[in-house]
């Protein structure tokens, strides 16, 4: 596995983490430990954050979800705050999207990405191979 320059962290892997039922659990778990043994720096996006936070609240309880924001509010985890041009982005991104089921914070997410230059994201989500990124610990 190539070490990414920056390592994008989606919503998916942070709720995984933080949720032992979750089914992505252990696989999370292992990856999590690869990236941190690699000192692959961390970076998300304010929507991808702001949905693991109420996700975690949700699925596992207040607590956790509080727990996990303080956490990543103190940690090095770099996040992108969304302008109107990342925005404007991410919508063209996600015009392109043939699922319904399609989110608009992966859009965002693959916006960010594309802005930084990045291709390797942490995360579960199936759209981001459908949109040509690589995700952290597939072969």
């Amino acid at each position: 596995m190539v070490k990414p320059r920056k390592l994008f962290v989606d919503a998916d892997a942070f709720v995984a983490l933080n949720d032992q039922k979750d089914p992505n659990y252990q696989r999370a778990v292992v990856l999590s430990s690869l990236a941190s043994t690699a000192r692959v720096p961390l970076i998300t996006s304010d929507p991808a954050f702001g949905e693991a936070v109420t996700v975690i609240s949700q699925n596992v309880s207040l607590k956790q979800g509080i727990d996990f924001a303080e956490d990543i509010l103190a940690s090095p985890v770099e996040i992108i705050e969304v302008d109107s041009s990342l925005r404007r982005a991410g919508l063209e991104i996600f015009k392109k999207q043939t699922s319904k089921n399609s989110r608009f914070t992966d859009a965002i997410n693959m916006a960010i990405m594309k802005k930084e230059d990045l291709d390797t994201i942490f995360s579960f989500d199936i759209q981001y191979k459908k949109n040509k990124f690589k995700r952290f610990g597939d072969k």
